[in-house]
């Protein structure tokens, strides 16, 4: 929480009085899965939204942090043949970590960690509750993305994420080999819009 609290005053900071910095608003949605729980397929949707403060290193890097909360998990949609359903969701506050490199005019590879704080979670099958193993309240994961400047002040951002940490344990209970723990990896859409420079 310590670092939840000291990350939103520096971005707080910076959007209000950014002189070196970038700063601004992100918005959007991600898919997500989870492996090691048995199923297969990004059917969870979830929200994204936060904001990022931006330094620049040089005329093509960039350093960027954010602050976000971030929903993701698994899902097991309903359909004729297999009516059983099932939903882990996980809400996480996200502090990312990246560095951006302009490959071109309007154009940017994002790579870095993210660090994500458990806010809450719930996982029901059927509209019941289950009691399971609690997930694990601190996450770390490998960020990949691109930014692309389409408009001014204005970004769509899609970045795939992947866990470094497991959630909790394999649903089989194994600890080893492809079976030590469950990971969830999602791919982000995100609007990304700069209000001070």
């Amino acid at each position: 929480m310590k670092a939840i609290f000291t990350s939103l005053c520096i971005l707080c900071f910076a959007i209000t009085s950014a002189q070196n910095f970038d700063a601004g608003l992100i918005g959007g949605f991600c898919t997500s899965q989870v492996s090691g729980d048995n199923l297969s397929g990004y059917n969870k949707l979830g929200s994204r939204f936060g904001a990022y403060i931006s330094y620049p290193i040089n005329k093509k890097m960039s350093y960027q942090l954010e602050m976000q909360y971030l929903q993701k998990g698994s899902k097991k949609p309903y359909t004729e043949n297999s009516p059983e359903t099932y939903l882990f969701e996980l809400n996480y506050i996200e502090l990312p970590s990246t560095l951006n490199y302009q490959v071109k005019k309007g154009i940017y590879i994002e790579s870095g960690l993210g660090t994500a704080f458990l806010v809450d979670y719930k996982e029901q099958d059927e509209m019941t509750d289950i009691n399971t193993d609690k997930p694990n309240t601190l996450a770390l994961d490998f960020l990949l993305g691109v930014q692309y400047e389409f408009k001014k002040n204005l970004k769509l951002n899609i970045r795939y994420a992947n866990s470094i940490s497991r959630i909790r344990k394999h649903a089989s209970e194994e600890e080893s080999g492809l079976n030590s723990g469950q990971f969830s990896s999602l791919v982000s859409f995100a609007l990304m819009y700069q209000i001070s420079r």
